[in-house]
């Protein structure tokens, strides 16, 4: 049995070179036969690797699921652009 400093070294490895949380979590944390604690330990150290705003994502819609809501998804404010005045000659 793996200790939990190794497995925590192999998520780090397959987060970095590109493996996806999902199999990460299917292959390592699941099956690993740590404590409850120790597994969650590992899942958020695992989660850390995946961008922010998919993180949030993934929040938003498990609160919304859990309140029984399904609002659409959030959009982020775009950039104005301005446009510079030109004058006639």
């Amino acid at each position: 049995m793996s200790t939990l400093k190794e497995l925590q070294g192999d998520v780090a490895r397959r987060m970095r070179r590109g493996d996806t949380f999902a199999s990460v979590e299917a292959e390592v944390i699941d099956p690993s036969g740590l404590s409850d604690a120790e597994k969650a330990a590992l899942w958020l150290y695992g989660w850390s690797f995946v961008h922010w705003r998919r993180q949030r994502r993934e929040a938003v819609a498990h609160i919304d699921a859990l309140a029984g809501t399904q609002l659409p998804p959030r959009r982020f404010p775009r950039k104005r652009v301005r446009l510079a005045e030109l004058s006639s000659p």
